[in-house]
C-alpha cells in the first residue's frame, strides 16, 4: 500500500533523523483525539451501515465480556495525520533518550542484561556488544495511552515478535475500502515499511567494493504455540516476502536446522551465503533447532551476517528504562527540552529491585505509600497486564506486598493514567444487537527502524466498568486499528474536499 504522505523509502530515514534531534515545543503540545465525533453524523450512519452490510476483513472477536457477550467494535478510531506523525516523532525520540539512559548505566548488552535483572533468555545475545540505539530500537510497538488529549507513553514493547503487524494493517484497508472518497485512509503499512527498513540494512552490511546486492534469510523454525503444541512456523509470510521481493530483495528461506558456515565463518542457507537475517519470533520458544542458532550466533559474532532486529532490543521492554529516563531528569542529566517531553510524556515511574539492596529508600518508600491510590504497580518485565495492581484498589496490606515482591522480581510504580473515553459502536456476533459506550483505548503504533507504520488499537467492550482497568486483550479488550483524517481541512472542513456525502463510493 502506497502512503498517501510520500514515500516511505526516503521518509522513513527522513523522519528517524529528525526524531533525533533536540525536541521542540511541538512534541510538548502534541494532543491526540479520536474525531469520529465530528466527522458529519450522516456520513458515520453511512460508515456504520457498510461495515455491517460487508461480511469479511474485520478478523474475530473471540474473547468474551464478562456478561457472556461477543461484541465486535464497528469503526476505526479516527486520527488526523499531524497527530499520527507526532506520535511517531515522539516514539522515536523517546526510544532513543531510553537507550542513551541504558548507556549511563551498562558498556555492553550483558551488563545491561544484569543491572535489569532482565529474567528472560535472549537467543542469539552477544554478551560483549556495545549498545547501538539503531540496532536496539528496530522494531518498537509502544503502549500509548490517551489523557486529556496528550499522549502518555507506558512502555515500549520492543522485540523480534509484534503481534498483529500484518493483522493491523489489514484491517485498516478494510475500513478505508467501505468509503474509499472519504478522505480516511490507512496510515503507512508495516509491510512495506519493513521492507525499506531490511533494503536501507542489507546496503549498510554489504562491503563497498562487493559486487553482490546481498541477501535475506526468512529462516523456517519450530516453536512451542501457547498450547504447548511443536508447530512449524515460516518467516516469510507470503505479504511479507511478496513486498520483499516487490523492493529488489533476494530472499532465500531455509529451516535453521539445514543453516552452516564456511570457511570464512559466513552463513549460508544451502549453497547461498546470506548477509542479513529477518527475525520475527518469539525467539525463547524455538525447540529442535538442530544446530542452527548455534550457527547464527557464529556467524553474528564473526559479523558476518546483520540480524534485524536483535533480540537484545527486548531489553529495552523492561519498564524500568522509564524509571531511569525520570532519574536522569532529576539528576539533570537531560538537555532540558528532552527532560521536558519524558515529563510530559512518560508517567513519573520509579523501579524496586534493581539494586543488591533490597530495601527500598525510606523517601521513595513515603512516597509510595502516600501516593497509593495515585499509582499503578507493574513488574518491570511482563506482559498482558499480568500481576498489575492499581493502588486505588489496593489494601495497605495487598499494597506492602507489591513491594515485597520486587525482592524477588523488578517492579515498577508509575503514575495512574485515566485514558481518554471514546464512543464506539458495537454489535453482539450471536444476537446481531447494537449498543453504543464510553469506551477506554490504548494506541500502539509500529514503529519499525524510526519510522511509524499502522497503529494497533486496544480497547475495551460496552461493558467495561466506570474505574482503572487494564486494556489488555486477555482481559476482554478489543484488537482494532486506525484510519487518518487528511489535514490541514480546506475551507468546508476536509470531509467537504472529499466532494461530500453524495460522492462516496463504496468501490
Amino acid at each position: 500500500m502506497t502512503s498517501p504522505t510520500g514515500d516511505l523509502r526516503t521518509a522513513a530515514p527522513l523522519a528517524a533523523a529528525e526524531a533525533r534531534g533536540s525536541a521542540g515545543s511541538e512534541l510538548l503540545d502534541l494532543r491526540v483525539q479520536d474525531t469520529w465525533d465530528a466527522l458529519p453524523a450522516e456520513f458515520r450512519g453511512e460508515f456504520l451501515t457498510r461495515r455491517m452490510t460487508t461480511p469479511t476483513g474485520w478478523g474475530s472477536y473471540p474473547r468474551q465480556e464478562s456478561d457472556g457477550r461477543r461484541w465486535e467494535p464497528l469503526r476505526p478510531v479516527i486520527i488526523g495525520e499531524g497527530a499520527y506523525r507526532g506520535l511517531e516523532s515522539l516514539a522515536a525520540r523517546l526510544l532513543h533518550l531510553a537507550v542513551d539512559a541504558c548507556r549511563r548505566r551498562a558498556s555492553t548488552l550483558g551488563e545491561l542484561r544484569q543491572v535489569l535483572r532482565f529474567p528472560h533468555e535472549l537467543p542469539l545475545m552477544d554478551q560483549d556488544r556495545p549498545l547501538v540505539a539503531a540496532e536496539l530500537t528496530r522494531y518498537a510497538r509502544p503502549d500509548i495511552l490517551i489523557e486529556n488529549g496528550r499522549p502518555r507513553l507506558l512502555e515500549f514493547n520492543n522485540s523480534t515478535r509484534l503481534g498483529g503487524s500484518m493483522v493491523t494493517p489489514r484491517l485498516a484497508d478494510a475500513y478505508a475500502r467501505l468509503c474509499p472518497a472519504s478522505g480516511l485512509h490507512p496510515p503507512p503499512s508495516t509491510v512495506p515499511t519493513r521492507s525499506a527498513a531490511l533494503l536501507r540494512t542489507l546496503r549498510a552490511q554489504m562491503a563497498p567494493d562487493n559486487d553482490r546486492t546481498g541477501r535475506v534469510l526468512m529462516p523456517v523454525y519450530r516453536a512451542v504455540d501457547n498450547a504447548g503444541v511443536v508447530q512449524r512456523y515460516g518467516t516469510a509470510k507470503p505479504a511479507i516476502l511478496a513486498d520483499a521481493r516487490r523492493a529488489g530483495i533476494e530472499v532465500v528461506e531455509a529451516d535453521l536446522a539445514d543453516l552452516r558456515l564456511d570457511g570464512a565463518d559466513r552463513l549460508l542457507a544451502g549453497d547461498a551465503p546470506v548477509d542479513l537475517v529477518l527475525l520475527h519470533w518469539g525467539g525463547n520458544r524455538i525447540v529442535e533447532d538442530g544446530g542452527g542458532l548455534a550457527v547464527l550466533r557464529a556467524a553474528d559474532r564473526a559479523r558476518t551476517v546483520a540480524l534485524f532486529p536483535r533480540t537484545e532490543s527486548a531489553l529495552i521492554s523492561s519498564k524500568a528504562v522509564l524509571a531511569w529516563l525520570h532519574e536522569d531528569c532529576d539528576a539533570g542529566v537531560l538537555a532540558p527540552a528532552d527532560r521536558a517531553l519524558v515529563r510530559t510524556h512518560v508517567p513519573w515511574t520509579a523501579c524496586l529491585g534493581l539494586d543488591d539492596d533490597a530495601a527500598v529508600p525510606a523517601a521513595l518508600l513515603r512516597r509510595i505509600t502516600a501516593d497509593r491510590d495515585r499509582l499503578v504497580a507493574k513488574p518491570a518485565v511482563g506482559k498482558s497486564g499480568n500481576n498489575v495492581f492499581f493502588g486505588s484498589q489496593s489494601s495497605e496490606q495487598d499494597w506492602s506486598a507489591v513491594i515485597e515482591a520486587a525482592r524477588e522480581a523488578p517492579v515498577v510504580l508509575q503514575h495512574r493514567i485515566g485514558s481518554d473515553r471514546i464512543t464506539m459502536p458495537f454489535r453482539d456476533q450471536d444476537s446481531g444487537e447494537q449498543v453504543t459506550g464510553r469506551v477506554p483505548f490504548v494506541l500502539g503504533p509500529y514503529m519499525i527502524d524510526g519510522a511509524a507504520a499502522s497503529i494497533a488499537v486496544r480497547h475495551m467492550g460496552p461493558g467495561v466498568p466506570a474505574g482503572d482497568v487494564v486494556i489488555s486483550a486477555i482481559r476482554g479488550a478489543c484488537q482494532s486499528t486506525a484510519l487518518l483524517a487528511p489535514e490541514p481541512p480546506g475551507p468546508g472542513g476536509w470531509f467537504a474536499e472529499a466532494g461530500g456525502i453524495d460522492e462516496l463510493d463504496a468501490g
